[in-house]
């Protein structure tokens, strides 16, 4: 077939319009390469293609079969659902969820109604507008202030969590200020964190479960910029920025009993599909002292570089890098009736081995 790979890389349009989002969201070379070659180990003819103000236009001139789609998009508090919407306006078959899905997982606040509405566990938490609004007082300290629609660690750093009503206003206005959006505001789970990497559709399913390991001065997980990106971004904002390194790892597979580990699982599961997932995403959940799972949060798209957790969990099933990224691009052909047998058998001898025993019963 004639796969699409849409990604998103800096160009200097963007680093002048937005620098701060364009750098986090950038894929690298490295995950660009990475990716190609294993599309093509499945017998696929790979065109890649950047999500900049060119894709409509591109997209309507390319004669495609099927998109994998790792792009967050461009402009717009939604941007996240953009390409899917292109997509889905031609009627190109590709990997995630519609314009519903990307915007619900792209909205941390409405990923957290819909899991009340669902019954799943998820921390209280108030969105804000202004510096000023009510606290609620519900709400118990110590809380962590994020961007609502924002993934990278944009946003967040260990001054994010608040142990108090004064440092919670002064951190709210930073955000609003400094990105020109709401902020929200949510109970901070002091406990383990675990991420769980679904895959499929009916039914999905789950490889082995990743913890994070902490190591810096809390428990919070914070993506670092690579170097050449932050000397950008700090020339780009003008801000006198401090580079944070990652203080986290993950172990994979963690070392958790049955119990905890179905846990954890089914709740993750149960998340991706109350959310709208399709074919794959990242579910990142913590536990408290009292041993009570919450899901933060289902990312879309996430890093699937060979050395990012989700491949990581790949590899902990036994998979190869070719195998986990044919068997995401077969979990969508397979939502396709236009695609018949043959078309999808393609790169079938990559799909990993969870995905055949599901294809066998």
């Amino acid at each position: 077939m004639r796969v699409g790979f849409i990604y998103n890389i800096p160009t200097e349009e963007l680093l002048r319009e937005r620098p701060e989002m364009t750098l986090r969201d950038s894929d690298a070379p490295e995950t660009i390469a990475e990716v190609t070659r294993a599309l093509e180990a499945g017998g696929h003819t790979v065109i890649g293609l950047n999500a900049d103000r060119h894709l409509p236009a591109r997209l309507g001139e390319l004669n495609v079969d099927v998109v994998f789609n790792i792009a967050t998009g461009v402009y717009g508090e939604t941007r996240q659902s953009h390409v899917p919407a292109m997509l889905d306006y031609l009627r190109i078959p590709h990997t995630g969820p519609g314009v519903m899905g990307e915007t619900l997982c792209h909205h941390k606040h409405l990923q957290k109604a819909i899991y009340a509405q669902h019954g799943l566990p998820t921390a209280p938490y108030q969105l804000f507008h202004s510096g000023s609004e009510a606290l609620d007082p519900k709400l118990r300290f110590p809380l962590i202030c994020k961007l609502p629609s924002e993934g990278a660690s944009m946003g967040l750093d260990y001054g994010s969590v608040v142990h108090n009503e004064a440092d919670l206003r002064q951190r709210v206005v930073f955000l609003i200020e400094t990105y020109q959006c709401a902020a929200l505001v949510e109970e901070y789970i002091d406990g383990r964190e675990f991420t769980v990497a679904v895959l499929g559709n009916d039914p999905p399913y789950a490889l082995p479960v990743a913890e994070l390991e902490f190591f810096g001065r809390l428990p919070i997980r914070l993506d670092q910029v690579e170097d050449s990106n932050f000397e950008m971004l700090k020339t780009a904002t003008g801000r006198d920025l401090e580079l944070v390194e990652m203080e986290s790892r993950s172990n994979v597979p963690a070392n958790l009993p049955p119990e905890l580990d179905g846990r954890i699982t089914e709740l993750a599961i149960a998340a991706y599909q109350a959310v709208g997932c399709k074919d794959w995403a990242r579910v990142d959940l913590r536990m408290d002292q009292a041993g009570n799972l919450v899901v933060l949060e289902v990312n879309l798209g996430p890093g699937i570089a060979s050395d990012c957790v989700f491949a990581r969990c790949a590899f902990a099933a036994g998979w190869t890098f070719d195998q986990l990224v044919n068997t995401i691009l077969n979990h969508a052909v397979a939502r396709y009736p236009q695609f018949n047998g043959q078309a999808q058998s393609q790169s079938q001898s990559y799909l990993g081995s969870l995905a055949l025993e599901r294809q066998r019963t």
